[in-house]
Formats: C-alpha cells, sequence, structure tokens
C-alpha cells in the first residue's frame, strides 16, 4: 500500500491474505470446537450404519490419496453403532489428513465393534511419530518437529481425542512396525 503495485504483485498478495484468513478461520473454528466439547455440551449420539459413517467421512479424502498415489482401505464390521456422527465424523477427517500430509504408503481405516465398544483406527506407513512427541500428540498446539513446515496448527489431534472423551472414549497413538497408528475406543 505503500507504492504502486503491479496487477500480479497485487494479486499474489491477495491469495498470500486470503490463505491467511482461511487459515485463522479454521484456527478459530477449531478452538470454537474444543471448546464447545470441553464445555460439557451433551453429544447427540444417533444410530448410524458404520459404513455410511466411514465412507462419509473418507470422501474429502480420496482425490487427495489418488494425487499422491496412494491407497486407502477401509475395513469396517456391517455394524450399526451409536454415536454423534457431527463430531466423529471430523474426527476420522483429521486422522486421514494426518495420514496424508505427515504419513507415507498406505492408508488404513478400520473399524470394529465389539462388547458395545467401536475401536477406530487409522494407520499409516510413513515414519511414525517422534517418541519423545507421542506424550503430547494429543496436548492443544503440540506439533512435531517433522510436521513443523507443514501447514497446522497442533489442534487435530486436540480434538480428536476430545471427540473421543465426550463419546466416553479414548484417543491412543502409537508407531507400529509399519508407521504411526492412531485409535479411537468408544462406547457405542
Amino acid at each position: 500500500m505503500h507504492r504502486p503495485r503491479t496487477a500480479e504483485e497485487l494479486t499474489d498478495t491477495l491469495r498470500s491474505v486470503d490463505t491467511e484468513v482461511r487459515r485463522l478461520i479454521t484456527l478459530a473454528n477449531a478452538l470454537l470446537d474444543l471448546e464447545q466439547l470441553g464445555s460439557g455440551e451433551r453429544i447427540q449420539r444417533a444410530p448410524i450404519a458404520l459404513g455410511g459413517l466411514l465412507s462419509e467421512a473418507c470422501t474429502p479424502y480420496r482425490t487427495a490419496v489418488e494425487r499422491d498415489g496412494r491407497t486407502l482401505t477401509i475395513e469396517h464390521d456391517r455394524v450399526t453403532v451409536y454415536v454423534d456422527p457431527r463430531w466423529l465424523e471430523p474426527a476420522i477427517g483429521t486422522l486421514l489428513d494426518n495420514a496424508l500430509r505427515h504419513g507415507g504408503g498406505a492408508i488404513r481405516l478400520q473399524a470394529e465393534s465389539h462388547d458395545g465398544r467401536l475401536r477406530l483406527s487409522v494407520a499409516d506407513q510413513g515414519p511414525g511419530f517422534p517418541p519423545d512427541f507421542l506424550p503430547y500428540a494429543f496436548d492443544r498446539f503440540s506439533r512435531a518437529e517433522a510436521s513443523r513446515t507443514t501447514p497446522g496448527s497442533g489442534l487435530g489431534l486436540a480434538l480428536v481425542a476430545a471427540v473421543a472423551a465426550s463419546h466416553n472414549g479414548t484417543a491412543h497413538a502409537e508407531n507400529t512396525p509399519h508407521g504411526a497408528m492412531v485409535t479411537l475406543d468408544i462406547p457405542c
């Protein structure tokens, strides 16, 4: 604004501002979601076909999976679960997004229902979590050193843990011999 700019320079600046505004909106929304989940507001459980829930959660990520030359495998029990899809669907999406951005190779989404509990996990074949990061993986604004150069706020796994807790469940992150895996275990 202090000197004349070409149309191209103005366009680049506006694109940069737009990207930053979108990032701030995403951050504000994530913080609001965390606050809402932590405020004790009751989730709205409803019967939903597990396969349909997983399919809806995966749809936005299929193009990125194909573009990156990776595969996404979905394995699930053919059951109806009693969960709040308004919260569980974006939690699954966060796990898929993390696997795409920070992982490598094939991504596997697996969901099993047993004894009134839903165990849902997303695994990838990437480098896994840095071991010293695992105890803090679900803390707000916590980011592994390797992810500090990629977009993100460090709120994704915090939201996943809050969704699990709001369903009276837990979230767990671990390294496997093949990569990283995050698991939700919730009553259903």
